[in-house]
């Protein structure tokens, strides 16, 4: 095991509780801190741009083993710890917006959620440590998505793989894969405490709290370790009086704690044993007078347990994983009975993989895998209801098993030209066998350029509400599809999987600091699932009923790249863009999500002497792509381009302490009123951070 030197930031401390003490601690903060740096300043010695060392950025997602970056068979990009330390941030999806081809979307009621290459939230999968993250499917409304349950104190990277990667992992990974990479035992005892506090200027957005914790150590030396983190975090609800009365984001309570342990019974194997439990409350906003509404409640725990061997032939890795989270409210019918206590997803994942160098006609990398997974579904208040469709009822509870075997074979055809193949069968118990494969490129044609271009097919499986003939649940309009809301949506048996052809081609430059990257990506998918075009039924009260169904043939492609560039050893410029020519609905002309066409991201990094950094960070959202203004489409659209620009300061007392303070959305930026999404408006924050 190697000690994580990320292990080390972070900490505890003291904030400010008011916009004024916040403001009057950081000018204290700048005092008290300015002859400490005027001293590091004349102290510091100059770094020549020959004294860098360019070290690798190894990446687990994009394949079946660990990879280069450069040499990753997919685009992916890497949010680093230095990166989520020089910034604050509300939520995870402010986190990762700003890498290529990703945009934060709206959800249902003022949530948010995680667009890449103009697909829509729900192709993106959420993976912690490589382990699927389900809660989202416990409620279609009140739910930021599946990426804040793991604290920001306990994150080593983010790796962000854009494009289909069905072969590796089968149904959700269609539009990419978002990995959250934790930190890895020490082998010294060491933590980290770190107190955030987000104020925002006005009542239009709430306030935040966060404590992050962080602790991990030998407890035998060499043979076992113990890893702790946890977060306690509150932020409150955005007014609507504020912003037009649009669905503005309710106010979140979260907690979370999770505890590992790392065992080494030899030199080549080490187990870790893993239990997690964390708490999403989702509390609506109350004007003067009014009743406090029911909040939401999600609940999760998870346990794992995994085996990596490094043997002679190989390294084997074996992960066995249970999830179960609920979504915790008193659930009645029409007359006031109770059904349950609430809507309740379990998971069971066995999955494991041999990776196997090879050496024959040519040096290859071959790995082999199989899962298993069961997934139940047990929702007392959407299924097992009176269908008036097919005039049946049913139960509350439905489950699914699947079974898959995959293969993946990186082929080094010459020390400058290869080729990564890979191959997956997944068997579904409601709708069958289904086979995802991929092949992907890469051309060295310098030591610095690289040329890349991949094909890959992924699905996308119908959930366990829409394949249950008795799911029956209210939607508003969106769920409604062409009809118009509000409407019942009911569930269909016969669906199929969606499906996708995607294509990719693009170059990688990295040298002497300067790293770069252009990609045009193109993904077509069919039998995309949605409501009825027309009513199955409807009720003499007027209510339209209308079934999931396979009709639709979606499309989107673009272009997206990055530029990193030293202007200085202690100067870094990094930038991004996302171009979408197209992102709709090709029966329809609906657009698939409330993405801008041309999204620009650029941050500039100073590290002014040892102690103290200052980053700024500018982005540009222009007209959502192929917008339109009925009905029947999202509600959600930037109908004029706007900018957001943060500014961040970071000063490192000593190697125990340390501060981060600034503005995020500087001139209080926001969408148009027409719209349906809204920004954080301009919000103050102030850190502290001790470790040990």
């Amino acid at each position: 095991m190697t000690m994580n030197d990320a292990a080390l930031r972070s900490g505890a401390g003291y904030i400010a509780s008011t916009r004024k003490m916040l403001l009057g601690g950081t000018c204290v903060a700048i005092l008290f801190a300015a002859p400490a740096i005027a001293q590091d300043a004349i102290e510091e010695e100059a770094v020549t741009s020959a004294e860098v060392m360019q070290l690798e950025t190894l990446v687990v997602t994009a394949s079946s083993v660990a990879t280069d970056i450069r040499n990753a068979p997919a685009s992916i990009s890497v949010i680093d710890r230095t990166s989520l330390e020089q910034r604050a941030v509300t939520d995870l999806s402010e986190a990762i917006r700003t890498a290529p081809g990703v945009n934060v979307g709206f959800g249902s009621s003022g949530t948010r959620g995680i667009s890449i290459r103009g697909l829509g939230s729900g192709y993106s999968l959420i993976l912690v440590d490589g382990k699927r993250v389900n809660a989202g499917l416990t409620t279609l409304r009140h739910y930021n998505g599946d990426l804040d349950w793991v604290p920001m104190e306990a994150i080593e990277r983010i790796e962000v793989v854009r494009g289909p990667m069905s072969t590796l992992y089968g149904s959700d990974a269609l539009g990419g894969v978002i990995n959250i990479i934790t930190k890895k035992s020490s082998e010294r005892w060491t933590g980290s405490l770190t107190t955030e506090f987000l104020q925002p200027e006005s009542k239009a957005t709430g306030s935040t709290k966060r404590l992050n914790a962080y602790v991990s150590g030998p407890l035998i030396q060499d043979t076992l370790n113990f890893t702790a983190f946890g977060n306690i975090s509150k932020k409150n609800p955005d007014d609507p009086t504020f912003s037009d009365d649009i669905q503005t984001p309710r106010g979140t309570e979260d907690f979370d704690l999770t505890g590992r342990f790392t065992w080494t019974p030899t030199d080549n194997q080490v187990i870790d044993f893993e239990l997690s439990h964390g708490q999403e409350k989702y509390d609506p906003y109350v004007a003067p007078g009014e009743e406090p509404a029911t909040p939401t409640t999600i609940k999760r725990t998870t346990a794992s347990v995994r085996h990596v061997g490094e043997w002679d032939f190989g390294t084997s890795t074996i992960t066995a994983f249970m999830e179960n989270a609920k979504n915790e409210h008193e659930i009645t019918d029409r007359q006031g009975n109770v059904l349950g206590d609430g809507i309740t997803v379990r998971n069971y994942t066995l999955d494991g993989k041999l990776a196997m160098p090879l050496e024959f006609l040519w040096q290859q990398n071959l790995t082999i895998g199989g899962e298993v997974r069961y997934e139940e579904l047990d929702d007392p208040e959407n299924l097992g209801k009176d269908n008036s469709v097919i005039g049946t009822s049913g139960s509350p509870v439905t489950d699914a098993w699947t079974a898959a075997l995959f293969a993946e074979d990186q082929i080094e055809f010459r020390d400058d030209f290869r080729m990564t193949a890979g191959l997956r069968y997944d068997y579904h118990d409601r709708f069958g066998s289904h086979f995802s494969p991929r092949t992907y490129f890469i051309y060295d044609a310098t030591e610095s350029l690289s040329f890349k271009a991949g094909w890959a097919q992924a699905f996308k499986a119908p959930n366990l509400r829409q394949l249950d003939p008795n799911w029956v649940q209210t939607s508003r309009g969106r769920g409604c599809g062409a009809v118009g809301g509000p409407c019942e949506m009911v569930g269909n048996p016969d669906l199929k999987p969606e499906t996708s052809n995607s294509f990719e081609f693009g170059f990688y430059y990295e040298n002497a600091g300067w790293q770069g990257g252009l990609t045009y990506f193109y993904n077509d998918i069919k039998d995309k699932i949605t409501s009825a075009r027309i009513p199955s039924l409807v009720t003499p009260d007027g209510t339209k009923y209308v079934q999931q169904i396979n009709v639709d043939h979606a499309r989107s492609h673009g272009i997206e790249g990055n530029l990193t560039i030293p202007i200085h050893p202690d100067v870094t410029w990094t930038n991004s863009f996302t171009y979408l020519f197209e992102a709709k609905n090709l029966e329809t002309g609906m657009p698939l999500s409330a993405d801008p066409e041309l999204s620009l991201h650029t941050n500039i990094s100073w590290q002014m002497t040892e102690k103290w950094n200052v980053s700024t960070a500018l982005s540009y959202y222009g007209k959502q792509v192929d917008y339109t203004l009925t009905p029947e489409t999202l509600v959600a659209q930037n109908v004029d381009p706007y900018f957001v620009a943060d500014v961040a300061m970071r000063y490192d007392f000593n190697e125990n302490f340390s501060t981060k303070f600034g503005v995020n959305n500087i001139f209080d930026s926001q969408p148009e009123t027409e719209s349906n999404f809204k920004e954080n408006g301009r919000t103050y924050f102030i850190s502290l951070t001790g470790r040990f």
